[in-house]
């Protein structure tokens, strides 16, 4: 059975997370945050954010909000390393692994693996050191940590004033008859099945441009993506959103049987390019990472199915 909380006996509208922290004094901060954005808490049967305004008479539901203890420790492992300094590192992530450890996570995480590497800010939390940025666990790509603490608190900055630039390669069902377009749809979480974002008309502003790389007969093209905003699954929302769901990505619309020749068990996004100026150095940093193997080969097999 849920917890229902009734709100009552406030002055004035407080922000939904300091209302549950005055309610649940054992309970941290970063925990409540957790089930915010797990999409874990509703106020009047909608799943809410943080900063919603609560009232009395609100009625605020969740199942627990109880986190699991998460550890988290150095485990070495094969790094692809595409730019290091004593204040920053871009690795290029592998796929099938998370970022950082969260709750049912089992395996070693990238940032475990650079934790044996070298030492990351902690300011931003025990369980996410120097974690500025994430990628989904079967997303490849260019993805930055934080080393010393001065440039997690700019590179968060950096982020939020969307002055870094992220740029993808995206394999997605169908043709275009145009060859670059945007999408601005605002993307919230799914109203209904929580692990889910969807376009919603109360959701956080999203911008996507995409340029047309190449196509592949009828059934897929290859484009490369450009993010404005970095919401929640923007680029795979955005898509499914107009029609074009990622090969391989079962979560946002796309079927097995749409080209049974590509078994494809993920997504197939990898994250090229990242452009930024170093938030110490203020030199122009320009990374790109190679696309993985298995990547080059749905292409290959793509141009070979419609030769």
């Amino acid at each position: 059975m849920p917890t229902t909380i009734l709100v009552q006996n406030l002055v004035k509208p407080m922000r939904a997370d300091k209302f549950l922290a005055s309610q649940y004094e054992s309970i941290s901060r970063t925990q409540i945050k957790k089930n915010f954005d797990d999409g874990r808490i509703q106020c009047n049967h909608k799943i809410i954010s943080p900063k919603y305004m609560v009232n009395n008479g609100d009625i605020l539901e969740f199942e627990s909000l109880h986190v699991p203890e998460i550890h988290i420790t150095a485990h070495k492992m094969p790094l692809s390393i595409l730019f290091e300094d004593e204040h920053i590192i871009v690795i290029n992530k592998p796929g099938n692994m998370v970022v950082h450890p969260g709750n049912g996570t089992t395996a070693p995480t990238l940032v475990e693996g650079v934790l044996a590497h070298c030492q990351l800010s902690t300011i931003g939390g025990d369980t996410r050191p120097g974690v500025v940025h994430r990628l989904d666990k079967d997303t490849t790509g260019a993805i930055i940590f934080a080393k010393s603490d001065e440039a997690y608190l700019k590179l968060i900055k950096m982020f939020s004033e969307h002055k870094i630039r992220k740029e993808y390669l995206a394999v997605v069902c169908g043709i275009f008859e145009l060859q670059s377009g945007t999408i601005n749809k605002p993307v919230g979480r799914h109203k209904t099945i929580k692990i889910k974002m969807d376009v919603r008309p109360n959701g956080r502003p999203a911008l996507t441009d995409w340029k047309l790389v190449e196509s592949f007969g009828k059934n897929f093209s290859l484009l490369n993506i450009n993010l404005h905003t970095g919401r929640t699954h923007q680029i795979r929302v955005h898509l499914s959103s107009i029609g074009h769901p990622l090969l391989g990505d079962t979560t946002y619309g796309y079927h097995a049987n749409f080209c049974p020749q590509i078994q494809a068990k993920h997504p197939f996004l990898h994250a090229h390019t990242l452009k930024f100026t170093h938030p110490i150095t203020k030199h122009e940093i320009h990374v790109s990472a190679a696309t993985p193997q298995e990547f080059q080969s749905v292409l290959q097999k793509l141009r070979t199915l419609n030769e």
